[in-house]
């Protein structure tokens, strides 16, 4: 009997791994599959997340690590506290993508009017074609550096990567330096990956860098962003 306990805590931390590998099976079991996306979802899935896939796929497809052959699971929540049931590391983001099972899940969505939302005050909203893109884009890069690549990748370099192909407006590179480094604004999370996705524009589009070449160069970001701001002649 002394052992009952440690079967019962075996036997429940098993049907939580597979509550949380195969969440279809479970919660999310409604479900669209196109072309290289299974989307789930605990909720009838509206019929304009074809028009929305079609975007991602051709934001992924401008990023030269795209590999047309892969394959994502996408699992798209009607709520915050849902999607933070399976994500609690992760409960005040927009997404969060498990790349070794090319696992994306999503915080309360609104696919009629291609919206996400997440648990904040501010920057509380983004395009569900966005967010999806960005995340796939998390799926790529350990597909195209390994897993151990990815891990020791810098934040910085990942989301502004991931940034960099997924967001649906041009970057105006002087305007969005001056939002980033105006008084108050470096030490806010909310400009973070505004900062990520210019150091990496800068560096693909204006130094010519291809995405191997940013991920294996060191650098310093404070002489990074010193250049950055010389080149484009910008001062406060």
């Amino acid at each position: 009997m002394r052992y009952l306990g440690y079967y019962i805590i075996i036997v429940l931390a098993l049907l939580f791994i597979l509550f949380v590998l195969f969440p279809n099976l479970t919660i999310y079991r409604h479900k669209v599959i196109y072309k290289n996306f299974r989307i789930y979802s605990d909720k009838e899935i509206d019929g304009s997340i074809h028009q929305i896939l079609d975007e991602v796929e051709k934001k992924l497809s401008c990023s030269e690590i795209y590999n047309d052959h892969m394959k994502y699971r996408m699992y798209l929540s009607s709520s915050i506290k849902l999607y933070a049931v399976f994500v609690p590391g992760q409960k005040d983001a927009f997404a969060a993508a498990f790349p070794i099972f090319k696992n994306i899940f999503v915080s309360q969505t609104d696919v009629k009017n291609n919206k996400v939302y997440r648990n904040s005050v501010e920057d509380n909203e983004r395009s569900l074609s966005s967010v999806l893109a960005h995340e796939a884009v998390h799926i790529l890069i350990e597909k195209k550096i390994g897993i151990g690549g990815n891990c020791k990748l810098t934040t910085w370099k990942k989301e502004g990567y991931c940034e960099y192909i997924s967001v649906d407006e041009p970057l105006n590179m002087i305007e969005a330096f001056n939002t980033v480094y105006s008084p108050g604004n470096q030490s806010s999370s909310s400009f973070s990956y505004l900062r990520y996705r210019l150091l990496v524009t800068y560096l693909l589009e204006e130094k010519g860098y291809s995405f191997q070449e940013m991920v294996e160069t060191e650098f310093d970001l404070h002489q990074l962003e010193t250049e950055l701001r010389d080149h484009f002649r910008i001062s406060f």
